[in-house]
Parts: structure tokens; sequence; C-alpha cells
């Protein structure tokens, strides 16, 4: 059986094919999805896929680095009030990007480093995204080390270099789609790390 580490398949874009792509998914021998959070918008539909399914979907909590604004900590709020309800079987995603919009950049730390808090008091893995900021998240898990936090560089795209420092820190690298791109260099960058670390995703519908 196959693991996706990495699926919005609650995404809206799956709503006229829900049941059919899960269908084919466990035909496929994927036994089990884990589900990524992006903020309060989105959880409700998260459970729903987690209860109806014929495929193992297991939710995430957390709130989405683009989903950051002014109000970001209302949102976080609402992420804390159903960890304190339930078990996730990871926090995230969370992290930094820093390709779209640098307008919350402070803010996008401070939800990043509450929630890395919350994977540590709750023991379970943190969901990292890293868009134009994997040396930025690289020193914030740095921030933590000691205390136990684990988990994952999502669609992990970065260098040789960076791919050490992680794995240093004992994370593992999320690949998906990307490793296809011809132009990405990705695959040089794996084989040159190798493959104890190495998680596999889809980041389904967008990779």
């Amino acid at each position: 059986m196959f693991i996706d580490t990495h699926a919005h398949i609650y995404s809206e874009q799956f709503s006229d094919d829900k049941s059919g792509l899960l269908e084919r998914a466990a035909a496929s021998q994927v036994g089990t999805i884990l589900m990524p959070a992006i903020g309060s918008q989105t959880h409700e539909l998260m459970f729903e896929r987690e209860a109806n399914s014929p495929v193992q979907c297991l939710s995430m909590m957390g709130l989405h680095p683009c989903s950051v604004t002014a109000d970001f900590e209302k949102e976080l709020l609402i992420a804390e009030r159903y960890l304190q309800t339930r078990s996730f079987v990871a926090i995230g995603e969370t992290g930094l990007d820093f390709y779209w919009d640098l307008t919350f950049k402070e803010q996008q730390l401070a939800a990043f480093n509450q929630q890395m808090d919350w994977a540590i008091a709750y023991n379970i893995p943190v969901v990292i995204h890293s868009r134009n900021a994997t040396p930025e998240c690289i020193e914030a898990v740095e921030k933590k080390t000691g205390r136990g936090l684990k988990g994952v560089f999502h669609c992990f795209g970065g260098t040789v270099e960076e791919a050490k420092a992680i794995m240093d820190l004992g994370f593992y690298l999320g690949i998906g789609g990307v490793l296809t791109f011809k132009k990405t260099g990705l695959g040089d960058v794996l084989q040159q790390t190798g493959m104890d670390q190495i998680i596999l995703e889809t980041d389904a519908p967008y990779l």
C-alpha cells in the first residue's frame, strides 16, 4: 500500500469526482491519504472527507502561510480549539511563503512558531511549506532543536545543502510531481542525499 502524505483531497476542485477519484486511488493501492489544513474556511470540508471515503483520509490541523492575514490570531485560536477536542495526524500545513506576497511576513513567522510549538506539545509531526523561504524555515526549526520537533519539509525543491541541513535536523523531504519536471534539478539533488529521509506526496490538486 502507498501513503500519499500530502493531498488536499477535500478541495472543491474535486467536487465533481470525489468518489471516483478515491475509488481509483484505492484500486491503485493508495491506502492512506494525509490531508493538510488550510484555514477555517475548509476545515469542515476536510472533516467530511475524513468521514466519508473508501480510502483512509487523515486530517492535519493548522494554518497555511498563504492564509495568514492581519487577523491570523483568530485563525490560530480556531485551530487550537480543534486540537483540544480531537486528535490529528500532524500540524500543518504551516511554514513560510515569500513567493506571492510579503505583506504579512512577520505574521507568517509568528504563526509558524506557534504551530511548531503545538507540534512539540502534542508530540506530532509538523508539515512545513517553504516556498521561496527554505533557509528561513530551516533557521526557525533550528531554534526549536532539542525540544522534540519532527516532521517534513513539504514539496521540497531546494539545494543539496538545504536538503542535508533538513535531514541533519531529523526532518524528511516531501517529494512529489516536481521531481518529474525537467528543469528542477531535484533528481540530481536526491541522488546526492539518498532515500532514507524521503516521503511521497502529490499535493493534489496542485502538483
